[in-house]
């Protein structure tokens, strides 16, 4: 009688999952997020082409998302910062520069950890137009500056406040806030999916 209780299923504590049932629940996992991944993409893009869009034709750079009072968080256009560069139409001149000044190396061309220094010195003074190498004073010819500015293709997206602009967004599409925004993409709607019936209707 002793033994009873080691004999009782019901008194058994439950095995660790069979590593082939790890697999296989593994394995659709990925399925799953692979699926979701193309069905929620090209969601999570929609914004970035109007935004540029909007960005390139009036300079608005960033947007807020709200719902009513409560911030969600907010898209930031990406711009291009002013840089200096090598001005491919005028290597020649640099190639003599970087010659002067041990720029080169035997291979005869432009010593790149040089090179990379000589752009992190360098300079563009708005009145001449011309860059200066601040190590030396020298002008630098073969360089050009670039106005930055200009949308560089990408969005950055911050969370309001980190998780809270998270919580919150949850909490409004489990409250189904959002549906009205989601009827077109009814894979996005909090609740069971629409049946085919659902859309007979």
């Amino acid at each position: 009688m002793a033994n009873d209780a080691f004999e009782d299923p019901q008194g058994e504590q439950p095995a660790e999952p069979r590593l082939s049932d790890v697999g296989l629940i593994g394995a659709l996992a990925r399925l799953l997020a692979d699926h979701q991944k193309n069905v929620v993409q090209p969601r999570v893009d929609a914004p970035k082409e109007r935004l540029i869009g909007t960005y390139v034709e009036g300079g608005q750079s960033d947007l807020v998302i709200r719902v009513g009072d409560d911030v969600i968080g907010r898209y930031k256009v990406n711009v291009a910062q002013p840089k200096i560069v090598v001005d491919t139409d005028d290597e020649a001149a640099l190639n003599e520069y970087a010659d002067k000044h041990g720029g080169t190396e035997v291979v005869i061309r432009r010593n790149p950890t040089w090179e990379k220094s000589l752009l992190k010195y360098a300079t563009y003074d708005e009145d001449t137009g011309l860059i200066i190498d601040t190590r030396n004073g020298e002008i630098v010819p073969g360089l050009k500056y670039e106005k930055g500015g200009g949308p560089t293709g990408g969005l950055t997206w911050t969370w309001e406040q980190g998780d809270v602009g998270k919580k919150r967004l949850m909490r409004l599409y489990q409250e189904g806030a959002l549906n009205h925004l989601l009827k077109s993409t009814p894979e996005l709607m909090a609740g069971p999916r629409p049946t085919a019936e659902d859309a007979q209707r």
